[in-house]
């Protein structure tokens, strides 16, 4: 996975011939990078409880906040030379890695948290209709405006089939974990609603990383149409070689007991082993790393002893440690002081308007279509708005392709930011008056 480490320098290199006070430059840099992590563990922590409880956001809407915080954005913007002492260049290498790293393990757990079965289960043509809706209408109008915010671009612009490939797919994801988290602390989670949404945004999500897989395949073949159908060809073969043979190697000799044991050491380990081949396949392939996280873990997904378990010893680091260490990778990325002006004021407006717009809509209309109340349809589209973690996702995929601008990565992580924070109150709005229903009688029609 290629990585642009230059957009996390944020001061020039040390002198040349500068001693370490502490002794060895080991020692000297992880002493750096484990100040870098109590800053981002504690900005986390802390702002994660403030949206919280004064906000009413989910606490990942909190880390993804305190990511944008501890970057040019605020603190770089008011304190430029305690950012610039916190986050080295020297540790840069180290940063970008775990980061990385942790991508590949959340992949992994998203795809296996697609229970297709159970969101599919009687509702097959309303469900497939919204999420054609919410996925379609955004990436038809994404890759038609997009030609117009190409052309605002100053300075070298990237190749303008890349640049609308990649804004399309940025505007048709949504995030199912956070949607999942959202309805549960509402006590909607089994609600009709929350069905219909749920599994409409699981189809967005992996149509989404497929056409991520293809869009990345197609840029990294330079648009050729033999290479581009190369990449594409390898990807499919390595999914079938997934399905058919890994699949059953793994369940028989790494997971196959978990109904007599738990998961042990071991078994983490060689699983750790598989997740991170598959990474290097598509890395090699030319699809970028997190794709074979998430192959290996839709493939996984049905063995549900695997997954609470997995759940149960790793998941709890993977969130911890890894995704606010990710956060915080892509709040020092974004700068929203790189906005200057009108225009880009202006743009940054547009961006979220197509994006909003585009998404609600196509779920509202297609929920309409299949009968449901306008109440209900209106808290379907603001539902299917809901980007959040998985947007960051792709946009840090763009980024690094050299597809996105830094000041369209910048409005595009803000429509993300934006989206994820009016999605509680919204919900909750829509849903006041079920949530007020007596116990007993069912709270969504």
């Amino acid at each position: 996975m290629q990585t642009n480490t230059s957009a996390i320098t944020l001061q020039p290199p040390a002198p040349a011939g500068g001693q370490s006070a502490v002794g060895s430059q080991a020692e000297h840099l992880t002493l750096l990078f484990l100040i870098q992590l109590i800053v981002i563990f504690s900005a986390s922590r802390l702002i994660s409880w403030l949206s919280t409880r004064c906000l009413g956001q989910t606490p990942v809407a909190g880390e993804i906040l305190a990511g944008l915080v501890l970057g040019p954005s605020l603190l770089g913007y008011f304190f430029p030379e305690l950012l610039s002492s916190i986050f080295v260049p020297q540790t840069s290498t180290a940063f970008v890695a775990t980061a990385q790293v942790g991508l590949i393990l959340l992949m992994f757990q998203v795809g296996l948290e697609f229970e297709f079965g159970a969101h599919l289960k009687g509702r097959k043509r309303s469900i497939m209709a919204i999420s054609l809706g919410g996925l379609l209408v955004p990436f038809a109008s994404g890759f038609l405006v997009a030609e117009y915010f190409w052309q605002q671009i100053v300075g070298d612009k990237p190749p303008l089939l890349a640049f609308q490939l990649f804004f399309a797919t940025a505007l048709s994801i949504t995030a199912l974990p956070i949607l999942g988290r959202i309805f549960m602390e509402l006590g909607l989670s089994r609600s009709r609603v929350a069905t219909l949404t749920i599994g409409a945004a699981a189809i967005d999500d992996v149509c989404g990383w497929l056409i991520l897989g293809g869009v990345t395949s197609i840029i990294a073949s330079n648009f050729s149409v033999w290479a581009s159908l190369g990449r594409i060809l390898a990807l499919a073969v390595f999914i079938v070689l997934v399905l058919w043979v890994v699949r059953p190697l793994v369940l028989r000799w790494i997971i196959g007991d978990l109904e007599r044991k738990p998961l042990s050491a071991q078994g983490i380990s060689l699983m750790l082993i598989v997740l991170f081949g598959s990474a290097v396949i598509t890395n090699l392939i030319g699809v970028f790393s997190i794709i074979g996280g998430f192959i290996i873990g839709v493939a996984l997904h049905t063995h549900r002893p695997f997954v609470t378990q997995w759940n149960a010893k790793v998941s709890g680091l993977v969130n911890a440690f890894f995704l606010p260490v990710f956060f915080a990778y892509t709040g020092l990325r974004t700068d929203i002081g790189s906005l200057n002006g009108d225009t880009a004021l202006l743009n940054c407006f547009l961006v979220c308007l197509v994006a909003f717009a585009s998404k609600f809509f196509g779920a509202y209309g297609a929920s309409r279509w299949l009968g449901e109340t306008p109440r209900n349809s209106a808290l379907i589209g603001v539902c299917m708005n809901t980007r959040a973690l998985m947007e960051l996702v792709v946009l840090n995929v763009g980024y690094d392709l050299g597809v996105l601008p830094k000041e369209y990565f910048t409005m595009l992580v803000i429509m993300a930011i934006i989206s994820t924070f009016i999605a509680s109150p919204l919900i909750r709005l829509l849903t006041s008056e079920e949530r007020r229903v007596p116990v007993g009688q069912p709270a969504v029609k």
